[in-house]
């Protein structure tokens, strides 16, 4: 008798750990969606569904955007990561989905934004890629308040990358190299101008208007808006396939 209550009460424990492991998770939308815009802050959420749809029909990777008002004490990455575990984002034998996870930013809290990579495109969409995403993409259109030219800009970015079309690390090292000669290239016009000053000081001329501008950069990464390249067709894309989340993706706040 005493043995039954014990395995009754240890059940009970294990339910309750169960629900509050669950609690604040949002529940998976049915019929499913890959735009569940909670927070109310994208404008044209029907024209994102119905591209993300077309791409996972296409591709059969899934990207999965979720805006919520309340993470509930839950850490970005952690509900990130158990939107995509509980709902299944992704395929089943590939694992191949993501969720760009983003809690806008209000009058007493910052805004959050996180995206988490399934375990088959960990390796596609590496850690370092997706920071960068949110450093470049994300949060310098987030911090204007327009959340849907944010994830807009972000797609153009993965979208290419999941499909294969670009490659994650050459991309960055692109960048990288495009950083450095324009920072050259800025240095060495800032020099010239600086000599120009001293010699027109020198020479008794008055400064005068240098008439050089050194414009703005916009290389692979820039905070400009892009396009996706990808037109919904209203293909059926079959509902989130059951993929596993591990630990890839990155975060950051504004």
């Amino acid at each position: 008798m005493k043995t039954n209550r014990i395995r009754l009460i240890a059940l009970g424990m294990a339910w309750l750990v169960c629900l509050v492991a669950l609690a604040g998770v949002p529940k998976r939308p049915n019929p499913p969606k890959l735009v569940n815009d909670l927070a109310n802050v994208l404008v044209n959420d029907a024209v994102l569904e119905d591209t993300l749809e077309s791409f996972a029909h296409h591709t059969s990777n899934q990207i999965c955007v979720v805006t919520l008002n309340d993470l509930e004490g839950y850490e970005p990455s952690e509900m990130a990561y158990r939107i995509g575990q509980e709902w299944g984002v992704g395929d089943q034998r590939f694992n191949n989905g993501v969720v760009l996870l983003i809690k806008p930013k209000t009058a007493t809290s910052n805004g959050q934004v996180f995206i988490a990579t399934g375990y088959g495109v960990e390796g596609v969409l590496p850690d370092a890629m997706c920071r960068r995403i949110i450093e470049n993409k994300l949060i310098p259109a987030f911090r204007n308040n327009d959340y849907e030219a944010g994830v807009w800009n972000a797609l153009a970015v993965m979208m290419p990358i999941l499909k294969g079309e670009y490659d994650a690390e050459e991309l960055m090292e692109e960048e990288d190299e495009e950083m450095s000669t324009t920072e050259l290239v800025v240095t060495i016009i800032l020099l010239i101008l600086i000599i120009m000053w001293i010699r027109s000081k020198a020479d008794g001329f008055g400064g005068g208007g240098g008439g050089f501008s050194t414009g703005t950069w916009g290389g692979s990464f820039g905070s400009g808006g892009h396009s996706s390249g990808w037109s919904g067709g209203g293909s059926s894309w079959g509902g989130f396939g059951g993929g596993s989340f591990g630990g890839g993706g990155a975060g950051g706040s504004w």
